[in-house]
């Protein structure tokens, strides 16, 4: 007894290795001022876009999620991860088989072949089933086993990453489109002023009270005024084929689409416990955490290698030559008993094996505290950034109305004829730029709600 615990002891030897990593506690990270102070809200509906108030936003949104090749790769990787799981889980079952063989041998006679088969031909016949089940008592088997099911969930979760990023893609897609629409409009107002200015310049020039140089400087900005409205038609068939690439669809669906009509008037803040919550909530973070599990399932599956295995194996069937007497009691055979599997020497083979597990272990801990550590200032930047592009938006909106009342007061000034069509141009001109810079904030509102549902983990539960 004593032998035998010796060798138990030294097969065992694993002393020295340890995982090396803590997975980060929420209760560890300090929210922030922004976080703190944000009002409390619900988490995101399932359906959050739906807060833009757009049907055709809506219907991308579905066509992304039902036809995306994208997410069917996420799918099939998920199928894949469980086949591997269901494959290590059969392991720890009674595994049997049954083999038949029938081959026509000719045996000499100058060996130990009794006769009448030495020197002759014969049909040599076996029909053999086994059986073996492995012990598993130190749970080498189950650990495994446990490591591919935390593998699964993890694929799963990230599948629901994918299916929230592919959401969020098509969102600020669209939110794009609109804009680019908007800056198309502006674009082809400053052409139509332009256009207006030179066909004034060649009434004057006509009328004797203008100058050639004049009416050339007012055609020159011509050209380039219609390349901007060209551009902005680009941008917009790109964005277009684009929405549909993402629904797994080709560029003849995006001439279905038309121009947004967005908005959005939705309180902003923060669900309550938002640390200790997002950690379980968001799929990305989720995923993270499965794999510390599955790192930790793999180290007890490598400690257990060091320990004795006891497999139990039987063997039943018939074994003749000739068919004759192929199912008699005579040609019957069967055995059965333990088979003992002691590790002693393996060249150092498990402890590498286990500090590789280990290793394994402490990479999947050091992401997992990683991904909690950005997926919170994610969310405090989000907040941050939508907070300041509202304050934003009311700063420029007062700008362009300051603007559209000089362009007015300089177009009166004109028809009074206390100046002349240049200082309406130039009004005019400030007054699109101000329109432009406040239509680009309205995007990045859009856009900073849309990531800041992304990093809420979107509508994942």
């Amino acid at each position: 007894m004593l032998a035998a615990w010796s060798l138990l002891s030294g097969c065992a030897d694993f002393s020295g290795i340890v995982p090396d990593g803590k997975m980060i506690s929420e209760n560890a990270l300090a929210p922030g001022k922004a976080v703190l102070a944000a009002s409390r809200t619900a988490w995101p509906d399932e359906a959050w876009w739906k807060s833009y108030r757009d049907a055709q936003l809506d219907s991308l949104v579905s066509r992304a999620i039902s036809g995306s090749p994208v997410l069917k790769t996420a799918k099939e990787r998920i199928a894949l991860a469980e086949s591997m799981a269901n494959e290590r889980h059969s392991a720890l079952f009674a595994q049997g088989d049954f083999g038949a063989s029938s081959s026509r041998d000719r045996f000499t006679a100058l060996q130990f072949i009794p006769p009448p088969w030495g020197g002759h031909t014969e049909w040599n016949n076996t029909a053999v089933a086994s059986f073996s089940y492995d012990l598993d008592l130190w749970g080498r088997l189950r650990n495994a086993w446990q490591a591919s099911i935390g593998e699964a969930r993890a694929q799963s979760a990230e599948a629901q990453e994918v299916r929230i990023e592919l959401e969020n893609a098509v969102v600020r897609s669209y939110i794009r489109l609109a804009m680019e629409y908007h800056l198309r409009d502006i674009a082809e107002k400053q052409y139509l002023d332009l256009k207006q200015g030179a066909e004034i310049e060649k009434k004057r020039l006509e009328a004797g009270m203008g100058t050639e140089m004049a009416l050339s400087e007012a055609q020159s900005a011509l050209p380039l005024a219609l390349a901007k409205i060209e551009a902005a038609d680009a941008r917009i068939a790109f964005l277009k084929s684009g929405l549909a690439a993402l629904a797994g669809e080709g560029p003849g669906a995006a001439d279905g689409i038309t121009r947004p009509g967005m908005s959005l008037d939705m309180p902003v803040g923060l669900p309550d416990r938002l640390p200790a919550n997002l950690i379980g909530r968001r799929p990305d973070v989720r995923a993270s955490r499965w794999r510390v599990e599955a790192a930790g399932s793999r180290i007890r599956s490598a400690k257990a290698a060091f320990y004795p295995d006891i497999n139990l194996a039987a063997v039943t069937g018939f074994e003749a030559l000739g068919f004759s007497q192929l199912l008699s009691s005579a040609a019957f055979l069967a055995g059965a008993g333990p088979a003992l599997s002691l590790p002693l020497f393996d060249g150092g083979q498990r402890r590498a094996g286990l500090s590789a597990a280990n290793a394994s272990y402490g990479i999947a801990v050091d992401q997992y505290n990683e991904m909690v550590v950005r997926a919170l200032k994610e969310v405090s930047d989000q907040l941050v950034s939508y907070r300041t592009e509202t304050g934003r938006l009311a700063k420029a909106e007062q700008s362009l109305r300051l603007a559209r009342h000089a362009s007015a007061l300089s177009m009166q000034s004109f028809r009074a004829g206390l100046a002349n069509y240049r200082g309406v141009l130039e009004s005019e001109k400030i007054a699109l730029e101000r329109e432009e810079a406040l239509a680009m904030i309205r995007d990045e509102k859009l856009e900073s709600y849309a990531r800041l549902m992304l990093a809420l983990g979107g509508g994942a539960k």
